[in-house]
């Protein structure tokens, strides 16, 4: 594992990850997003998320929560950049998020991508404004067994929306087999 490491708040890197956090546009253009925090990010691993470029804080994250990021890439082509915690604390948008920011590859979300069983539960929604409103319908179309959610217009990967659907990516029932 090759590891750089970045010092300065004008590095290409830096600028590149707070635009993905903060344009849409950039996330479309690139085909990445941004997420915060070490379980998070192995949520993201565990349910098939490619990882791009991890940034890690060795001030804040402990020897055993980078092992455990460590061993959940290995055999994946990502880069690691450390970053010192005037940096970390620039980029973070969270507190307490265990000194790990990493971009990854979004996956394609249509309707012709969706695999679903033969007389599907699909929950519509549309125009939904706020995130705790659509992490209510989430866990309720997860409680009623829902093989899907369509939510028309949104931008999955913006940060105040991806920790209100962050188990979207993982029912407790996968009823689309």
């Amino acid at each position: 594992m090759r590891v750089e490491t970045i010092t300065s708040a004008q590095n290409a890197k830096i600028k590149d990850l707070l635009a993905l956090q903060e344009k849409s546009k950039e996330r479309r253009k690139k085909g990445l997003f941004v997420v915060e925090g070490r379980r998070e990010l192995l949520h993201c691993i565990a349910v098939g998320y490619e990882p791009f470029t991890i940034f890690f804080c060795p001030e804040i994250i402990s020897e055993a929560d980078f092992k455990e990021i460590e061993d959940a890439v290995t055999g994946r082509p990502c880069g690691w950049v450390e970053i010192p915690q005037h940096l970390y604390d620039k980029v973070a948008y969270r507190g307490g998020t265990e000194g790990v920011i990493a971009e990854l590859h979004c996956k394609e979300m249509s309707l012709e991508a969706l695999q679903i069983k033969e007389n599907p539960l699909i929950v519509v929604l549309e125009a939904v404004e706020k995130p705790g409103n659509l992490g209510a319908v989430l866990r309720s179309a997860d409680a009623a067994g829902a093989d899907a959610v369509n939510i028309d217009f949104i931008d999955f990967f913006a940060k105040g929306i991806y920790f209100v659907i962050q188990d979207i990516c993982i029912f407790t029932t996968n009823n689309s087999t």
